[in-house]
């Protein structure tokens, strides 16, 4: 894997404000990481900002997404064509088959 995929997750801007990131690395590793910044986190910290994060090693990957995809579509009779949309909304490459 050399790409490199990462998007803002969330934001929230004013006295207290919080970025949430998630990056996949070229290595195929997990980064989700949190910032907070404003008045709160100075007065609770000390400093003017406060960062946190989790990082999945690549080879944990396999598990990560058997067990969010397990998470998003147990107990629905379509997870198979919402997955099949998915995957084409996302432009990830996939496959379709059937029995006829």
């Amino acid at each position: 894997m050399n790409e490199k995929y990462s998007a803002e997750l969330y934001r929230q801007q004013g006295t207290n404000s919080r970025f949430v990131n998630l990056t996949v690395k070229p290595d195929g590793s997990v980064l989700m990481e949190t910032q907070d910044m404003g008045e709160y986190v100075e007065r609770i910290w000390g400093d003017s900002d406060y960062e946190f994060w989790m990082d999945v090693p690549a080879g944990a990957l396999p598990k990560l997404v058997f067990a969010l995809l397990r998470d998003r579509y147990a107990g629905r009779a379509g997870a198979v064509d919402e997955f099949r949309n998915f995957c084409k909304q996302e432009a990830i490459d996939h496959k379709w088959d059937s029995w006829a």
